[in-house]
């Protein structure tokens, strides 16, 4: 017997160590759509299935595939998704910054400029910290913040 859609989302939901609000705030649902979804009380509409796609990292298509929900439905979904977040681009900004201050390490003229551009990513993520999405953003908020401070301190130390 397929696995129903709602066990899938319950299923990818703990894999991810979101509860149902965590969830619920990153897809504009209530916490109780959530809940109904997962035990199968109501069936998903389109665009809240491309949601949960989004933040499972998968497709549409690739989500319901396999379970029970409408083939009329599956048919209407999307067949891709964006999956990146703001701060997800921030991070990997951040990361492209902190590749390209490798690269220029050896070179002692650039040290201001590595530190006036390390400062500016700490005011940036205090910013981001300020007002995290959800705990997960915060964690990563937090490791990232902790990485740029280290880096300072070498660079200070040197």
């Amino acid at each position: 017997m397929p696995e129903s859609l709602g066990e899938r989302i319950a299923r990818l939901r703990a894999a991810r160590s979101l509860t149902q609000q965590e969830l619920a705030d990153r897809i504009a649902v209530s916490r109780v759509a959530i809940s109904h979804l997962e035990m199968g009380l109501q069936i998903p509409s389109e665009r809240t299935v491309a949601l949960l796609a989004s933040v499972f990292d998968c497709e549409p298509r690739d989500l319901v595939a396999g379970t029970r929900y409408p083939a009329a439905k599956a048919e209407r979904l999307p067949p891709v998704v964006a999956r990146y977040t703001a701060l997800d681009r921030e991070l990997l900004l951040l990361e492209r910054d902190l590749a390209w201050l490798d690269r220029l390490a050896d070179l002692p003229q650039c040290n201001s400029l590595a530190h006036e551009i390390l400062h500016r990513w700490l005011d940036r993520l205090a910013q981001l910290i300020a007002t995290p999405p959800d705990r997960h953003a915060a964690q990563r908020l937090a490791t990232t913040q902790r990485e740029v401070q280290r880096r300072l301190a070498e660079m200070n130390a040197r």
